[in-house]
């Protein structure tokens, strides 16, 4: 339960002996709650945020797969980091004999009633934890990536974590996740109300992003158009750090950053191939240094058809690399 919501996964299988086999398996994932409001924990939790705000439909569905990953799979306690798949037990409680589903039930609670909101299977558990295992192969934080999709700067408690609702519905269904992680970035590294929202850095996030489109490899672009566009964002994001910061500032670096972030804008409001190319062109000059365009950039890679999608890519990763950049130069500054 999460507040007024009851929220229920039921296995399922073609296999009655499939059902048998998987019940032990499954109770290796199970919490013991005092108050009986809940018989999973999941370790996606944070400092003070115990429940880590999770609370509506895919969110919740992404953290109780996690927690089977976690704790079935890997046989690791919530706060433990690291762990090695067992392929043969994920292939005996995901395939072995039949695969394994999931019904996902959503009800809110009506007083002495509940009314259903949803129901849904999930079919694709393989899929899940293979995803999570090559997301620890390459380091990335599960945990901060889901703290970094919700926002704190909503007063409404449901509406913190809307986006992430949608990002955690992309990634079950294995959809691309581009424009969810491009405005998320955006809001992190520029919030809206900088006197009272600090700037975070967003690397896990995109991190992920990066990974996770590489797997399903849905849109227009090849792997190599995508290397193309990420080189890109990052040459501009480092366009600032070009400088010998020994010799200027903080206030010269802040001023440097201030400038690059409007013109991080402006490409980010682009939206013709022309355009963009243009505003290429005008950042070389305007720093002063050749960001270094791959010939093949204006020949095939960069299209009409793939515009949107390369400008994201490009965008996301500037933005990644704008925030590392501001974080380490004023760092060594207030160090010194």
């Amino acid at each position: 339960m999460q507040g007024d919501n009851i929220f229920a996964f039921f296995p399922y299988s073609v296999s009655f002996e499939k059902m048998l086999d998987v019940y032990n398996t499954l109770q290796d994932g199970k919490y013991e709650d005092p108050n009986l409001f809940k018989n999973f924990q999941h370790p996606l939790g944070f400092e003070k945020y115990a429940d880590g705000y999770f609370q509506k439909t895919f969110e919740v569905t992404f953290a109780f797969l996690h927690t089977l990953y976690r704790r079935v799979l890997l046989h690791q306690k919530a706060d433990e980091d690291v762990g090695v798949l067992n392929w043969e037990e994920m292939c005996n409680l995901a395939i072995s004999k039949a695969p394994l589903e999931f019904v996902v039930l959503h009800a809110e609670s009506k007083g002495k009633t509940s009314m259903g909101k949803m129901v849904w299977p999930f079919r694709d558990s393989v899929y899940f934890f293979r995803l999570m295992e090559s997301m620890e192969k390459s380091k990335i934080n599960i945990k901060e990536v889901m703290r970094l999709l919700i926002d704190f700067s909503q007063k409404n408690q449901e509406n913190k974590t809307i986006l992430r609702n949608r990002f955690c519905e992309r990634i079950l269904k294995k959809k691309t996740v581009l424009d969810i992680v491009e405005e998320r970035a955006w809001d992190i590294v520029f919030p809206q109300d900088q006197k009272n929202s600090k700037p975070q850095n967003p690397s896990s996030l995109i991190d992920f992003f990066l990974k996770y489109e590489s797997i399903i490899k849905e849109g227009k672009m090849t792997d190599e158009e995508r290397s193309v566009a990420v080189t890109l964002g990052k040459t501009i994001g480092l366009c600032v750090s070009k400088r010998d910061n020994e010799t200027r500032s903080k206030n010269e670096i802040e001023r440097d950053l201030k400038r690059l972030k409007g013109d991080l804008i402006k490409l980010k409001k682009v939206r013709k191939l022309t355009d963009f190319l243009s505003e290429i062109e005008r950042l070389e000059v305007r720093y002063d240094f050749s960001l270094g365009i791959p010939d093949g950039l204006l020949d095939g890679k960069l299209r009409d058809d793939n515009f949107r999608e390369f400008k994201g890519y490009c965008t996301i990763s500037a933005m990644q690399a704008y925030s590392n950049v501001r974080y380490y130069a004023l760092k060594e500054k207030e160090g010194n």
